[in-house]
């Protein structure tokens, strides 16, 4: 197999993120959060629509990597003011941050 067949099977094993947030949650249940591994492509895309505005950044990755449990995004470009303006800068971080993070190794499926 060549080389850029393993690396693609490699990212093909990565799992959808689940990112727990209380913060948001409904009637004492949390907002459940799934997020797809980041592609280059992607990131790349984040940091043009960012302009060098890390807190722009963050918003971004929200709202497009953040989706619901049937894949479907729950953030939309017209929710970028209100995730700059009116939410917890604390939880937008760490969610953000925990969508961009690399994946720990237990959480990476067996081949």
């Amino acid at each position: 197999m060549k080389a850029i067949e393993r690396a693609k099977a490699h990212f093909n094993t990565l799992e959808v993120k689940k990112i727990i947030v209380p913060e948001w949650g409904d009637d004492d249940v949390p907002l459940e959060i799934y997020a797809k591994p980041l592609t280059l492509q992607e990131t790349s895309k984040l940091y043009r629509l960012a302009k060098d505005d890390d807190m722009a950044m963050l918003a971004y990755v929200l709202i497009y990597k953040a989706l619901d449990n049937n894949g479907d995004q729950i953030f939309s470009l017209e929710d970028k003011q209100t995730l700059l303006t009116k939410v917890d800068r604390n939880v937008l971080i760490r969610v953000s941050n925990e969508i961009m993070a690399e994946q720990p190794p237990e959480e990476v499926k067996k081949s």
